[in-house]
């Protein structure tokens, strides 16, 4: 089904603003634009977050692959996607770069420009925040990209908020293919077992017994941990999927991840890494 004809006016600016589009934190945030709400080039996702725990909304793969080495690294902990920026201030930044600032093909409304990522971080133990624009990289040597990515560069610089941006030939794929093959197995919860805890019982046995499966590959050690703790098959494939997410097991995520794996590369993380979400 084709998408609805977009157009932005002042009217339709004045009801994000009131619904909150672009405000709250962690779970509670909305991004200024949606699926659904523009056009997008590639393919729109929606993903839930294991930082925030929402469903972020995102307009291309490039979006969606830096989302997952976010959403992973342990230093960031909260991702706002299309984040919105001052209007009166972008329009004085182009303004003073004499470039046409960006509006509404329709109305000829100026349209309220967005950063594709805000990012919170924390380190060497402070906090702070970083903005990305995601952008194939052909799209650089586009001279009206570049006008307006150089105003979304001078509105950071002028919040002092480190900005960049990001190619795909700066994401790593095996790191993406990696966390996307693990990312949705991180809660458990709603998946169908015998009674409430059965898979969180059974990944906790597979912890304790995972030394002894040094040999193995993840492929032969998951068909013997079915078998040893009486599960239906494809059951600890799953459990092991959901302790990477969880980071309970630990391996080199760069490298090819998949059910031919040994073993050998896994190991459990320590009491003190346990953790209940990613990150």
């Amino acid at each position: 089904m084709a998408r609805r004809k977009y157009s932005v006016d002042e009217a339709l600016i004045a009801r994000y603003r009131k619904e909150g589009r672009g405000t709250g934190i962690g779970f509670d945030y909305l991004p200024w634009l949606e699926i659904g709400d523009v056009p997008s080039q590639g393919r729109s996702h929606r993903l839930r977050g294991a930082k925030t725990g929402r469903v972020h909304h995102f307009l291309s793969d490039i979006e969606v692959a830096l989302f997952y080495v976010l959403d992973w690294h342990d230093a960031v902990s909260d991702i706002r996607e299309q984040f919105p920026l001052d209007r009166d201030e972008t329009q004085e930044i182009a303004r003073q770069l004499a470039v046409g600032y960006p509006v509404d093909r329709h109305t000829r409304v100026p349209l309220v420009m967005t950063t594709d990522f805000l990012v919170d971080v924390s380190i060497d133990g402070s906090a702070r925040q970083v903005a990305y624009a995601v952008k194939p990289s052909k799209a650089l040597a586009n001279v009206r990209t570049a006008e307006k990515l150089e105003i979304e560069r001078l509105y950071w610089l002028g919040k002092g908020v480190p900005w960049g941006i990001v190619t795909e030939g700066e994401i790593s794929k095996p790191l993406v293919r990696n966390i996307s093959w693990v990312h949705s197995y991180r809660d458990i919860e709603d998946f169908n077992q015998p009674y409430p805890g059965y898979l969180a019982e059974k990944a906790e046995l597979m912890l304790m017994d995972w030394p002894f499966w040094q040999d193995a590959s993840l492929r032969q050690a998951c068909q013997g941990l079915d078998l040893r703790f009486a599960m239906q098959t494809g059951t600890a494939l799953l459990l092991v999927r959901h302790l990477i997410a969880c980071k309970r097991l630990l391996c080199d995520m760069t490298l090819p991840l998949d059910d031919s794996a040994p073993v050998s590369r896994f190991h459990v993380a320590a009491p003190v890494q346990k953790v209940g979400r990613l990150g």
